[in-house]
């Protein structure tokens, strides 16, 4: 009964009037009641007819008429108590039909609009008045026209239909419920006061909205929808589907557009990048791409933010003025900038906001992740079997360096002599906690017979697990039993070049020194490396390696590794094999170190004239070479995507790198990498990697990224045993953010709104047109009677007592006259 009740009123009825009715419960119809009221006149009939003819006793008239209206009044008080009299009570309903008022909520609501076209200006002048310098948010102007302090809708649409008033942005939220007012009444401006709405919803779903308020109405009559909105339907069911189901239903609908048709005024940070890491007081550039709409030929004032580790406060470090061209096209913001203290540092670019522009949300982008800076102080140990011009040049350069903390260990010298170097060393550093206190190692023709038996496996654990780097540069005396030889056999497997049984052969038929210098190969691809940087340009700097001073010998090899990148190549034609130009230079990244290898002995030469190419070129390798100890970190591979933040639903294209744990390339029909979104306890997800043909050890596979936060991409390695192994574990976190739909597309979509609102079978007005809301929502309410319970007239002792009392008189009667 209670469900019932509660039922009834979610329909929209109530109660306008009540009466109660006497009515018969049996005989009071058709053929009964004509055999009933037959029976009664008969015997109203008999009694008369044996009154008058009654000659016994002594009866005047007076009282035979007496005695003979007693006994009628009993015959008709018996049939009427058959007939049951009842009371019944009518209750008159009325079920009132309800208006749906939604109003959208959503992000883009939150915008104030200028109106600087002088014919929107007008439209909304006639709603709200005169636009404010600060413009009129859309908000403000939805619920002023629902409210008492402008067009009243709220309170006129009460007249003739219950009004339920929600918001929605991509869910709903209720919000008032008006009841409609009594007949010659209007509703009190006080029922019809809008609640404050806060317009901050990341989507747009009408659909949602409207199909909820619907469906809550318990198949109670709507009268009409009406939807408040800028048009910018982002979210959920298509507005022709929608508008097709509305319309099934017989539900006018109608859409008033607010907001600013025109295109907005607006800038935007698309985009801002700089370098992972950097060292501590060396350059690095912090870039952005700029977008701007509506502001051709114009300018704006960028601003680069800094934020140090530890810091919660940013500073502004740098500003330039950007100018627009025509088109609206801006070129590419580049702030040069020098840290001198190691940490993160985070960078945000804020835009100064423009005239009349709307949102001010995309005006400024956070650098994610931001820049680690690296402690500009090289721990290098200096290893080489004899004092060979580069070893010469190279120690008195890092030895002078002030970001080099140097120690050497000369093979040749005397066990007594004085050590070059910043940190002189009394023998040279074999154990796995005095190599590790060093960021690389350079291996310069380095004898393997004065190396201890277990020194290349240790150093091999220092490059590999513990982020250490390591250059071997060959020469023309140890370098071939180096590599032939057993004992550092760990050091030459983590090399990024295939050392060539056969070099000591080549080198014996080409000549161990050519009499003229070779220049050295740069591509493009490799021009563009850090480490061989000579110039801002591509172009300029592999002109420059061009015109350095030649190769006249190299040690040759086999190849690059598939892991590894060459950065210099013989420019001699002799100098070929099957697979390409000789090797001279190559770099690779070895779990969670890198290594390099360098194939000639002349560098030195390099310093003929200017000696900044030589000392740029060393300075760039160390750089490259101690930036995995100093960042950290140990694995066997990486995992690569092409930004480090993405948008709810976006695709992510994932490359890994794996190695063995010979770091080799890992060959294997597929990579398990298991996907985790938010904390460790949210729901892992597997993706299947597949290899990229002619890539040996790299795989390739797609995510689509579910949920805002931190996603976290791991795979583990196979391995030879099942002990734990860090190495094994390779991990990529990137952060997702909720997709900025409502600022991506801002004007008022009136054309949209027109269709939608066509196709749902009512109109689209402006928001100068809403006052005709009232007039185009018809009264839908129903009215009917209803009979509820009876009440029994008969069943009462009065009833009982009138009847004897009626019978005792004629008795009596009938005494006195001397028929008893």
């Amino acid at each position: 009964m209670i469900a019932t009740r509660m039922s009834i009123l979610a329909q929209g009825y109530r109660t306008v009037a009540n009466e109660e009715v006497l009515e018969f419960a049996r005989w009071s119809a058709g053929n009964a009641l004509i055999v009933g009221g037959l029976v009664t006149l008969i015997g109203a009939y008999a009694v008369i007819w044996l009154y008058r003819h009654e000659g016994r006793g002594r009866m005047s008239p007076r009282l035979r008429w007496a005695l003979t209206g007693l006994r009628l009044l009993a015959l008709v008080a018996i049939g009427v108590i058959a007939l049951e009299p009842v009371y019944v009570r009518y209750e008159e309903r009325r079920q009132d039909a309800t208006t749906i008022v939604l109003v959208d909520s959503s992000a883009s609501m939150g915008l104030s609009d200028h109106y600087r076209n002088e014919t929107n200006q007008h439209v909304v002048r006639k709603a709200m008045g005169d636009v404010p310098p600060a413009g009129l948010k859309r908000i403000d102007i939805a619920t002023n026209l629902l409210g008492p302090g402008g067009s009243n809708l709220l309170k006129a649409l009460a007249q003739d239909n219950r009004v339920r008033l929600l918001s929605f942005d991509r869910t709903s939220n209720e919000l008032e419920t008006i009841e409609r007012a009594e007949p010659d009444t209007e509703p009190a401006d006080s029922a019809a006061i809008v609640p404050a709405i806060s317009a901050t919803g990341s989507a747009t779903d009408p659909g949602q909205a409207i199909r909820h308020a619907l469906e809550s109405a318990n198949g109670g009559l709507i009268a009409g929808v009406v939807v408040l909105t800028d048009g910018r339907f982002n979210r959920g069911e298509h507005a022709t589907q929608l508008a097709r189901a509305i319309r099934g239903r017989d539900i006018p609908l109608f859409a008033v557009g607010v907001g600013d048709p025109a295109e907005p005024v607006n800038l935007r940070v698309a985009e801002i990048s700089a370098p992972r890491s950097a060292f501590k007081n060396d350059p690095f550039r912090v870039s952005a791409k700029l977008e701007a709409v509506g502001m051709s030929g114009t300018s704006v004032v960028a601003e680069l933010w800094e934020r140090r580790e530890g810091r919660d406060e940013s500073k502004r470090v740098d500003q330039k003025r950007v100018e627009i061209s025509s088109d609206g096209v801006l070129p590419m913001v580049v702030f040069e900038r020098k840290v001198d203290l190691p940490g993160d540092v985070g960078y945000t670019l804020r835009l100064a906001p423009a005239d009349y522009e709307a949102v001010l949300t995309d005006n400024e982008r956070d650098l994610v992740p931001g820049v680690r800076i690296l402690d500009d102080r090289m721990k290098v140990l200096l290893v080489s079997g004899g004092p060979s011009f580069d070893y010469r040049f190279l120690s008195r350069l890092l030895e002078r360096d002030k970001t080099v903390e140097l120690s050497t260990w000369l093979q040749s010298a005397d066990i007594n002599a004085v050590r070059d170097g910043n940190v002189v060393l009394e023998q040279l550093p074999v154990g796995t906690e005095e190599i590790n206190k060093y960021d690389a190692v350079i291996l310069m023709d380095v004898d393997p017979r004065e190396l201890d038996p277990t020194w290349a496996s240790v150093l091999a654990t220092y490059v590999s697990e513990y982020g250490g780097g390591v250059l071997y540069a060959a020469g023309n005396k140890y370098t071939g039993s180096f590599f032939r030889s057993p004992k550092t056999k760990p050091i030459v497997s983590i090399l990024p070049i295939v050392p060539d049984p056969e070099a000591e052969i080549i080198i014996n038929e080409l000549g161990h020194y050519q009499m003229q210098a070779w220049p050295i190969v740069v591509t493009d691809e490799a021009a563009g490396d850090p480490i061989l940087r000579q110039t801002d340009r591509v172009e300029d700097t592999r002109d420059a390696w061009a015109l350095l001073g030649g190769v006249y010998w190299h040690y040759p090899v086999r190849r690059e590794k598939p892991v590894a990148k060459a950065l210099m190549r013989h420019s001699n034609p002799r100098m070929v094999n099957s697979y390409g130009p000789h090797v001279l230079y190559a770099t690779q990244y070895v779990g969670a170190g890198r290594s390099a290898y360098l194939g000639i002995n002349t560098t030195w030469r390099w310093r003929q004239g200017d000696e900044k190419p030589f000392n740029r070129f060393w300075i760039q390798t160390l750089r490259f070479l101690v930036e995995g100890k100093l960042l950290g970190g140990r694995a066997r591979g990486q995992i690569l995507v092409s930004q480090d933040t993405y948008e709810v639903g976006d695709t992510v294209v994932v490359t890994a790198r794996a190695l063995t744990e010979s770091f080799e390339p890992l060959l294997l029909p597929q990579l398990n990498m298991i996907v985790r979104a938010g904390a460790d306890s949210g729901e892992a997800r597997d993706v299947e990697l597949v290899p990229i043909p002619g890539r040996e050890g790299h795989y390739e596979g797609r995510i689509q990224v579910r949920e805002q936060g931190a996603t976290t991409m791991s795979i583990q390695l196979p391995s030879a045993n099942d002990t734990p192994d860090r190495t094994r574990d390779i991990e990529k976190s990137i952060f997702v953010t909720e997709p900025n739909l409502e600022m991506r597309d801002t004007p008022l979509d009136e054309s949209g709104l027109a269709a939608f609102a066509e196709a749902a079978g009512g109109r689209y007005l402006s928001v100068a047109e809403a006052a005709e809301l009232p007039q185009l929502i018809q009264d839908r309410s129903r009215t009917a009677r209803h009979r509820g319970r009876t009440r029994p007239a008969w069943d009462h002792s009065t009833v009982f007592a009138g009847l004897l009392l009626v019978l005792t008189a004629e008795w009596i009667l009938r005494k006195v006259a001397k028929l008893i």
